[in-house]
């Protein structure tokens, strides 16, 4: 099989490496969608040493798929069975494993990380690692429920958005324009905050009822002109900069819920005494749940029109693309220009007749950005 690995200095090759084959309990899975994950562009610009001692561990945690070979004891799972494989794997055993979090077991193991990951022809995956989706949701959406998209719906959750709440979104990166999609999916009213005009002016694409650039605007006072004065009744924080954490509390009405997921600064930004008058509820989430995917999947399907990885034309004369290649489409492209021509050639090639898989989208939003045979900048 073919798989990418990182060479440091924001390089990467594709080598081939043995096809793998599953073991006892086991599913190997035909990658047809597989997402860059924040963490990824991480690995991808650390330094030659750092790629050194990673050695040929192929990066990617954002599997979606067909099984296609099954391993020992495998009785639940059917070879040419779509399904999103949860990313981390757990010892299968302990209270965390039993209920569904492998992401808190003391043994976890994340793809891409002690194990090979996605960016690659196929992986392995343990065979309750593997939910199955239904026709209805797409490879590129059961990508995105892996990771940035599981991440959105796991604090949509948490905040428990019913019709007519207010919901403040910090951050419009692909997690952020997901918690609007799914805020907007459960009846929510969606205000957006970033700095970047093009990603509040997607977000407005994809739904929200205003935005706010923070750099031109005050997001707090923006937030409180929206909601009559009183604040929002929910937030999430998708940014992780210092201003999005301090904005978020206050721009919370008395008894609001705000979630946490960007990671970032490390700073105390957050003042206790804000939260006691206010009586204001703050929560972290990390990823999601094993046992929440399978939720996840069925609103998907019950959803269809808030497909995460639902096309969007941006422009009538341009070519149909999914909204979380859009938000992605500036360091994508830096890692596709690594590329040798023949190897971007060969992943382009793994696209099916009606799948736009994630590296094959690569090539278009090149095109899109800089036109044919323009360097990036």
């Amino acid at each position: 099989m073919k798989g990418v690995v990182l060479l440091g200095d924001s390089e990467c090759i594709v080598k081939e490496f043995p096809d793998p084959e599953p073991g006892a309990g086991e599913v190997r899975v035909k990658m047809m969608a597989t997402g860059i994950c924040g963490s990824d562009l991480h690995l991808y610009h650390m330094d030659k040493a750092g790629a050194e001692k990673r050695g040929d561990r192929i990066p990617g945690h954002e599997p979606c798929g067909i099984v296609d070979k099954l391993g020992h004891g495998v009785s639940k799972v059917k070879e040419g069975q779509r399904v999103t494989v949860y990313h981390y794997l757990g010892c299968g055993y302990c209270d965390q494993c039993a209920a569904g979090n492998m992401m808190w077991c003391r043994k976890a193991r994340g793809y891409g990380g002690p194990v090979d990951g996605s960016h690659a022809d196929f992986v392995i995956a343990d065979e309750r690692n593997c939910v199955p989706m239904p026709d209805s949701v797409s490879f590129i959406d059961g990508a995105f429920i892996a990771c940035p998209g599981g991440t959105a719906y796991s604090s949509m959750r948490k905040l428990d958005v019913k019709a007519g709440d207010t919901v403040a979104v910090f951050g419009l990166g692909p997690v952020g324009l997901s918690g609007v999609i799914l805020a907007k999916a459960k009846g929510g009213k969606v205000i957006g905050v970033d700095v970047l005009d093009k990603r509040t002016e997607l977000a407005t694409k994809l739904g929200a009822d205003a935005v706010v650039n923070a750099e031109k605007d005050d997001p707090v006072g923006a937030i409180r002109n929206f909601t009559g004065g009183k604040g929002a009744a929910l937030a999430f924080e998708a940014s992780g900069s210092d201003k999005g954490r301090s904005d978020i509390v206050s721009c919370l009405r008395r008894g609001g819920k705000a979630v946490f997921v960007g990671a970032g600064s490390s700073e105390k930004v957050i003042n206790p005494g804000q939260l006691i008058n206010s009586q204001l509820t703050l929560m972290g989430s990390f990823v999601i749940p094993l046992w929440m995917t399978y939720e996840m999947v069925a609103f998907m399907d019950t959803h269809p029109k808030c497909g995460i990885g639902c096309p969007l034309q941006l422009d009538s004369k341009k070519p149909t693309i999914s909204f979380t290649d859009y938000a992605y489409k500036e360091n994508r492209f830096k890692m596709l220009t690594a590329f040798k021509p023949e190897d971007a050639k060969i992943l382009a090639e793994r696209a099916q007749k009606d799948i736009r898989s994630k590296w094959h989208l690569l090539e278009q939003m090149s095109a899109l950005e800089y036109g044919e045979g323009e360097e990036a900048k």
